[in-house]
């Protein structure tokens, strides 16, 4: 059980509970259940009543610092899926019961350049509500509180055990995709992991020419089941020389630890084309410097993608539902959290973690 308290949700035993997280007390700590009373509900939020979440390794970076200091006790999650229980006054777009859906971005002031433009997942101008797992609590619990702006509804058709990971996985890779599009490009997906196998499905749904690349020889069957049309082993030098300059996009799903294999991956760039990196490593693990000659003579533009906008995630939401693309997922029970996150952090999973809340609300209480 939980020992330190959050100064906005308040600690109570289990029978005074609205809602249970599992949260961290310090990096590299396991998670301690969390009993806990929301604070009052604003006039534009919604309460959701989750029936599955997800996660995702950043979560793990964010518990144990891996980017910048963080406050405890923290939880995180943002992966999160359920049906609205209550809603603030000013809430017209969702009724009670409805499913859905929310990721990393908690808010936005909707005024500022960024979202004026469309951008509004880049909003800085609501400071701490900008993501979902930082200060406030996230998904890792069977209630989760948030502006009722950035949760989306669910289609029913879209099977609940699988949509969690949409809404950050899908969204993050979709985004990018979607923005660079090009019917006749030549797109590699570096990294078969919970991004990668991902973005080879919505870059084969698009169109696009899709190569997977990985570090795996023997995940070249599985990565051509997603929808590759080719498949290049890193760690074969004749198939990388082969591919040198045959790319009009990569889409980075895994980060490299040397300046060399980012040489490496730049080589098989056109003159011209992009490399998009949506996988960040933990700033205390890896240091990486980028290799400005290669990038300067050559013209290949180097991008950050961070998740989508709202429209971006309707949009996903909608291309998810017309083309059954689902992400391959491994499921625990909610009293099995710490399984789930045990795995996340240590193994690898195949290839996104969900965690089933069911009746967890009611059961703990006794």
């Amino acid at each position: 059980m939980a020992t330190k308290e959050h100064s906005l949700y308040k600690l109570v035993s289990k029978d005074q509970a609205e809602a249970f997280a599992w949260s961290f007390e310090g990096p590299n700590t396991e998670a301690v259940l969390y009993p806990f009373q929301f604070p009052p509900i604003r006039p534009d939020e919604v309460r959701i009543q989750q029936t599955y979440f997800g996660l995702c390794y950043t979560d793990c970076h964010l518990v144990n610092q891996d980017w910048f200091p963080i406050s405890y006790p923290s939880v995180p999650g943002h992966e999160i899926l359920g049906h609205v229980v209550q809603r603030g006054d000013q809430v017209t777009q969702f009724q009670i019961g409805d499913l859905v859906g929310a990721g990393f971005i908690r808010d936005s002031c909707g005024k500022c350049k960024q979202c004026i433009v469309g951008n509004d997942q880049l909003c800085g101008q609501v400071g701490n509500e900008h993501l979902i797992p930082i200060p406030k609590f996230g998904g890792f619990a069977t209630h989760v509180q948030l502006p009722a702006k950035w949760a989306f509804p669910i289609p029913n058709t879209i099977p609940q055990h699988l949509a969690p990971p949409l809404l950050c996985a899908g969204i993050t890779v979709y985004a990018p995709l979607k923005r660079h599009f090009g019917a006749n490009k030549n797109v590699g997906i570096l990294g078969i992991g919970g991004l990668g196998h991902l973005a080879i499905k919505f870059s084969a749904a698009l169109g696009m020419r899709t190569t997977a690349i990985s570090t795996s020889a023997d995940k070249e069957e599985e990565a051509r089941a997603y929808g590759a049309t080719d498949f290049i082993c890193t760690k074969n030098q004749e198939q990388m020389a082969k591919a040198n300059g045959t790319f009009d996009m990569i889409l980075s799903c895994a980060s490299a630890n040397t300046v060399d294999e980012f040489i490496a991956y730049t080589n098989l760039i056109k003159s011209g084309g992009d490399f998009v990196m949506v996988g960040i490593p933990a700033l205390t693990k890896v240091e990486l410097q980028l290799p400005f000659f290669a990038l300067v003579v050559r013209q290949i533009s180097f991008v950050g993608s961070l998740v989508g906008s709202r429209q971006e995630n309707y949009e996903m939401l909608e291309f998810v539902n017309k083309h059954k693309i689902y992400p391959t997922c491994e499921q625990f029970e909610f009293e099995n959290f710490k399984g789930a996150y045990d795995k996340l952090l240590n193994g690898r999973p195949k290839y996104r973690c969900v965690v089933k809340v069911g009746n967890a609300p009611e059961t703990l209480k006794q």
